[in-house]
């Protein structure tokens, strides 16, 4: 019983394991479903004040959407509404809103986003994967990961709103999967849900085309297009609602001047992203692509100095190496893994105080190979040089203070997402004790362990299982990685 207790919390019950025996003690007869006890445990009351406290700061192009998701919820109609805003248009402030008043009427509302740093900005937020189970590898015919009567499909059943952040950081086929299994899952109870858009759910998808897209490995422009929801059957069935107005540069009678310049970059920012700036054909293209940036928004020119960048985002440093605040708001943004990683060296050296140095254990999984030769053709020296994209490297050098980030979903309930940014406090042998620094999770302490991580890249001919800690400094990040975090100061900086 005490077991079957502890399963519930991660939405499974012994009765789902095959060849498990079962509690007979008649304290678990009618438990109810851990999964949707949990997204009824809100406190109406302050989420009514809370309602009401912030329909009234929504914009008319906001009030739109709101007005829409309600009819859509409240008549039970099956719609899938596109909020379509840049950045700085509050779209996880509208979120928010509706969020509050259906969970104030005890309804079910799943927010879910592409990103763990987007999810945890979204209030009871977890990334799309890991509420739908969605495969790592996805392919045009795959579905989701969640079985009939178990707590994911009766939860799933039981939703009013699914809210989609970031949607077109994904992959069309994420939408195909979903929407094939709420079909499936839903229909098992309404047969009519078997042939309706995601079976009949309202689902609030949102973001902005002019950011990052779908990633496609070795693909190019044509391929990361083809990728993109609004190449999918699914976009046909979308509202589009278009929110214009910026929160951030609002317009005031008094201007300053700084207020005037962060308002003229960020129509420069929206021409750019809209292709309204006039573009020049370089050699061997058939087509204008290339626009020349105002000098005023580039710093510095050819080969770029770190020692400059990190005074330039860091001023003084080794004094406020450990304020959390100091380093909540700043980063570092490159569009390639090897110059963050080359950055975040630099700048773990310059801090104060010892390191501690953390080695990975990596083996082969051997159902990967096909023959006991290939398998030992591969010596762990030389799977200790092996970097991937999503897996920690071999050596993690920590020191106490420094900001790290999470790279895989340990516990989302807590804010221990894929993309969760942290301070270490305390480097143990065994765990490394750190603090969350961004989301809605800010100060809280947490114990993070070695786990045995798996890689799913095709650049080499197996799989390969590193058991290490699945962190890494983030003075500097990747572009993608930033999507959906709001800094204070940052510098996009491609290393030559």
């Amino acid at each position: 019983m005490e077991i079957d207790k502890i399963l519930m919390k991660y939405g499974k019950r012994l009765k789902d394991i095959k060849n498990m025996p079962q509690p007979k003690d008649s304290k678990t007869e009618g438990m109810e479903n851990k999964l949707i006890m949990d997204e009824r445990m809100y406190d109406r009351k302050q989420l009514h004040s809370e309602w009401s406290t912030k329909i009234k700061q929504l914009n008319i192009d906001q009030l739109g959407v709101y007005n829409a998701v309600m009819n859509a919820v409240n008549n039970i109609l099956e719609e899938v509404i596109f909020v379509y805003g840049h950045g700085g248009t509050r779209k996880t402030f509208l979120y928010g809103t509706i969020s509050a008043k259906l969970r104030a009427e005890n309804k079910i509302v799943l927010n879910v986003a592409s990103s763990g740093i987007a999810a945890l900005l979204l209030p009871g937020g977890r990334t799309a994967h890991s509420r739908f189970e969605i495969p790592i590898e996805l392919f045009d015919y795959s579905t989701c990961n969640v079985k009939q009567n178990t707590q994911l499909a009766e939860l799933l059943q039981q939703t009013s709103l699914i809210i989609w952040d970031e949607a077109p950081m994904d992959h069309r086929f994420y939408f195909k999967a979903i929407d094939r299994t709420l079909r499936d899952i839903v229909g098992s109870k309404n047969s009519d849900a078997s042939s309706k858009l995601f079976g009949g759910k309202v689902v609030l998808l949102g973001g902005d085309f002019r950011q990052v897209l779908p990633i496609v490995p070795k693909g190019g422009r044509q391929d990361v297009v083809h990728a993109s929801i609004n190449r999918s059957y699914i976009w046909k069935s979308c509202k589009v609602f278009l929110l214009k107005t910026s929160m951030r540069v609002r317009d005031v009678e008094n201007e300053d001047e700084k207020i005037k310049t962060n308002k003229k970059f960020n129509e420069w920012l929206l021409a750019m992203g809209d292709g309204r700036l006039n573009a020049k054909v370089e050699t061997q293209e058939n087509e204008p692509t290339w626009i020349k940036i105002p000098d005023e928004y580039v710093y510095g020119t050819g080969k770029i100095d770190i020692h400059n960048v990190v005074d330039e985002i860091y001023p003084n440093f080794l004094t406020k190496s450990k304020d959390d605040k100091y380093l909540r708001d700043k980063a570092i943004l490159t569009p390639l893994n090897e110059d963050a990683e080359r950055i975040n060296d630099y700048m773990v050296d310059l801090m104060p105080g010892d390191y501690k140095l953390y080695k990975s254990c990596d083996e082969i999984c051997q159902s990967s190979v096909d023959s006991e030769e290939q398998f030992t053709a591969y010596p762990p020296e030389y799977l200790n040089t092996i970097r991937l994209q999503g897996l920690p490297n071999h050596e993690l050098k920590l020191k106490e203070g420094m900001p790290v980030m999470l790279l895989r979903n340990i516990n989302p309930s807590r804010g221990l997402c894929n993309g969760t940014r942290l301070t270490v406090t305390r480097a143990g042998k065994f765990v490394v004790e750190a603090k969350i620094i961004t989301g809605s999770q800010i100060g809280k302490q947490l114990l993070i362990p070695r786990i045995m991580m798996t890689s799913t890249d095709m650049k080499i001919p197996f799989i390969l299982k590193r058991r290490q800690y699945p962190l890494k400094p983030c003075y500097a990040m990747t572009i993608n990685k930033s999507q959906g975090q709001s800094l204070n100061f940052l510098i996009r900086c491609p290393l030559t």
